[in-house]
């Protein structure tokens, strides 16, 4: 799973053919806050090639999500959770979802 479109970093650089896939997904304990949360890492790459070739990602981009850690059959795959919030957090970006 992995999204691609145009996407512009922090820094201002925009990719038009942007490839963005989760990398890295766990769960952390916040003290200060009482709560766990999922931090997940999104990596950008400048276009699907370059990721299909091992080149190092454009930037890495961290995200913190609250979760529901109660069972039950309804729960999604926690990496599609995560893209599903990725767009909840950047509604001004149109992904498609590969």
């Amino acid at each position: 799973m992995a999204m691609e479109g145009k996407y512009t970093t922090k820094h201002g650089v925009t990719l038009e053919k942007a490839y963005l896939k989760v990398t890295e997904a766990d769960l952390r304990y916040i003290q200060s806050r009482r709560r766990w949360y999922m931090r997940y890492t999104v990596s950008v790459y400048a276009d699907r090639a370059s990721r299909r070739t091992n080149l190092d990602p454009v930037c890495k981009e961290i995200y913190l999500m609250k979760v529901d850690l109660t069972r039950g059959d309804n729960k999604k795959n926690i990496i599609e959770t995560c893209y599903a919030n990725f767009h909840a957090e950047n509604p001004d970006y149109e992904f498609k979802d590969i």
